[in-house]
């Protein structure tokens, strides 16, 4: 062989072994981004089992090494979605919004079709109070994806905020559709039409829902009991209210609430009790005392009642209800002039059944 073909021969065999490692050390830094990406998912796994524990601080430990280790893949690899996918979710669950979003654009830079990027950049910018943005990316990422009940769901929180609540009743309804036992749909669902819409019938409609999903969140018998109660359905309503108490007893709404349910089933003793232990947790509390004090009344116990609703009324001189209970009071206990003072005073407070009241018992020759 001569000089000039060996010549070739090692060139070639050089060059040969030139592109081979060439490809070796691509091949080496996908690894590597991969090895990064796959600890970093580890970590915001531990993350997530220590917010189940209620730990927070070994949440955000394991967050904070989530976010150490993707910002290393997005480094090896800056074109992987992956890599910066994953780095914005961390830092959206770390609240770090501002550095979020620009790691969601690069992920859409690669990846312009996926519609779970536009939500959860979405959410990044609820989280920053940009909400006009974040209703943009929860569009595309509908547009996208016409059953992401997420899109739907974060969609409707923001909708919410307006005075009418219907559009955000049409989203929690395609979320529900989409996803059948989204949960925390029918629950916000139910509170809309609760304390907004104020349809009892569709509001226990999706807290029995909920609470068949979810037999162990407490919050929904509360919110439970609070609807039959506005629907009057009073004996489910104490029984809702009565397993709430039990576990958080010192929730004045919830004592509230119960206390005006037994008022209704005549069991004045135990609403005397509930209110008792809303005064000792708030002792001018005005409508714990204008209830307890009706609740007195109706127990003939005059003195006690009058005790209360005077203090009710010094507490809240313009609170016609207490007036109106007050004159009921006096009335039973044979003070007409006084039952009838207090009805002027609720009728100049524009109270709707004062009129009807004076017209009843303060008439001339009535007794």
């Amino acid at each position: 062989m001569n000089k000039k073909i060996l010549f070739l021969f090692f060139l070639g065999l050089s060059s040969f072994s030139f592109a081979q490692e060439e490809v070796k050390a691509a091949l080496d830094t996908t690894e590597a981004s991969f090895a990064f990406i796959k600890s970093g998912n580890m970590k915001c796994d531990s993350a997530l089992a220590n917010l189940k524990r209620k730990n927070t601080k070994g949440a955000s430990k394991f967050y904070s090494e989530a976010i150490k280790d993707y910002k290393k893949a997005q480094k090896v690899n800056p074109t992987s979605l992956e890599a910066n996918y994953k780095l914005a979710l961390a830092q959206t669950q770390t609240k770090d919004y501002k550095n979020a979003i620009p790691n969601f654009d690069k992920a859409l830079e690669i990846e312009p079709e996926r519609g779970d990027i536009f939500r959860e950049r979405g959410v990044a910018q609820m989280g920053l109070g940009v909400d006009s943005l974040a209703i943009k990316d929860f569009n595309k990422a509908i547009d996208k994806n016409y059953d992401d009940y997420q899109a739907y769901y974060y969609r409707a929180t923001i909708k919410l905020k307006g005075r009418n609540p219907t559009p955000a009743v049409e989203d929690f309804t395609h979320a529900i559709e989409s996803k059948p036992d989204y949960k925390e749909a029918y629950f916000i669902r139910g509170k809309i039409y609760l304390e907004k819409v104020k349809d009892y019938v569709l509001a226990l409609n999706d807290l029995n829902k909920y609470i068949e999903l979810d037999p162990d969140n407490i919050e929904a018998y509360l919110l439970r009991g609070k609807t039959n109660y506005q629907g009057g359905a009073y004996k489910n309503a104490e029984k809702d209210l009565s397993r709430y108490i039990d576990m958080e007893p010192a929730n004045v709404d919830a004592l509230i609430t119960r206390g005006a349910t037994r008022i209704n089933l005549a069991n004045y003793s135990g609403a005397v009790r509930d209110y008792d232990d809303v005064i000792k947790i708030e002792p001018k509390n005005v409508i714990a005392l204008m209830n307890r004090g009706t609740a007195k009344g109706a127990m003939k116990n005059y003195t006690g009642a009058l005790e209360d609703l005077d203090l009710a009324i010094k507490l809240k001189f313009d609170y016609s209800s207490a007036y109106i209970n007050r004159a009921l009071v006096k009335y039973a206990n044979h003070d007409k002039k006084g039952a009838c003072k207090d009805l002027e005073k609720a009728d100049a407070l524009n109270n709707e059944k004062a009129s009807d009241l004076l017209e009843q018992y303060c008439k001339d020759g009535k007794k």
